[in-house]
């Protein structure tokens, strides 16, 4: 086993077997104030990638690698880890955050624009090093359910000693990591913008990598050359894409 797969093995282990670590119940001040959580995914994403930060920094340093965050909004990925004394061969590990959309417990999310980085005329757009120089590509992903019985959330302040009476915005906290191209779907992810989509399934789908790609090369010329809008593609599923290619 490689370095890289000890460390996402070791990475994987501890997320997904601390139970409790991403029971997050609020935002603390200096001051002792505990102001509870609301459903928006875009906090809780936040707030599950600062609770995954000690134990990524932990794994990263156990396996000979520094880890570094964007000093820039937006910019992907949220963990660059890179080998100590390299200069190259970095890995990046992205936090991506959704809920479960139907009984079924099934999901999707989006990862990251099709038309910046992955470009090969734009490799640095968006991105913390230039492309070519991350050997891998990693999510962390969290999915949680949303509890919106008017409870979760509310707006009133806490005393840290009574945490423990914060009602949750969200329960059945499940995490995974897994490599990007091995969860992406073949459509754009989110209406107009140009985000790729993931595939749509269940927590063990998104665990065991079950995409649609033969390979990362084949999600790269996938992604690389699909048109901005539907007017200008020359293809929209990996159907198509796969049959023009074999021309």
């Amino acid at each position: 086993m490689s370095k890289e797969s000890e460390l996402v093995a070791a990475l994987t282990e501890e997320v997904t077997s601390s139970s409790g670590k991403f029971d997050i119940a609020g935002l603390i001040t200096s001051s002792g104030l505990v102001y509870p959580l609301g459903t928006d995914t875009k906090v809780l994403s936040t707030a599950f990638e600062l609770a995954l930060r000690p134990t990524i920094t932990s794994v990263a340093e156990r396996y000979g690698y520094q880890v570094e965050e964007p000093r820039a909004q937006n910019f992907y990925p949220d963990f660059t880890l890179k080998p100590i004394g390299e200069s190259e061969n970095f890995i990046a590990f992205d936090v991506k955050t959704t809920y479960r959309k139907n009984k079924s417990g099934t999901f999707s999310f989006t990862l990251g624009g099709y038309t910046s980085f992955i470009r090969k005329n734009t490799p640095t757009k968006n991105i913390v090093y230039s492309f070519e120089r991350y050997i891998s590509h990693y999510v962390v992903g969290f999915v949680y359910t949303r509890e919106v019985d008017g409870k979760s959330g509310e707006p009133r302040v806490y005393d840290p000693k009574d945490v423990g009476d914060v009602v949750l915005p969200y329960s059945e906290v499940d995490v995974f990591v897994q490599e990007k191209w091995r969860i992406a779907g073949d459509v754009a992810g989110s209406g107009n913008t140009t985000n790729i989509g993931s595939i749509v399934g269940n927590i063990d789908d998104f665990r065991s990598g079950c995409g649609i790609f033969k390979s990362e090369r084949e999600f790269l010329n996938y992604w690389r050359s699909y048109g901005r809008t539907a007017a200008i593609r020359n293809y929209s599923n990996i159907e198509e894409f796969r049959n023009i290619n074999a021309t």
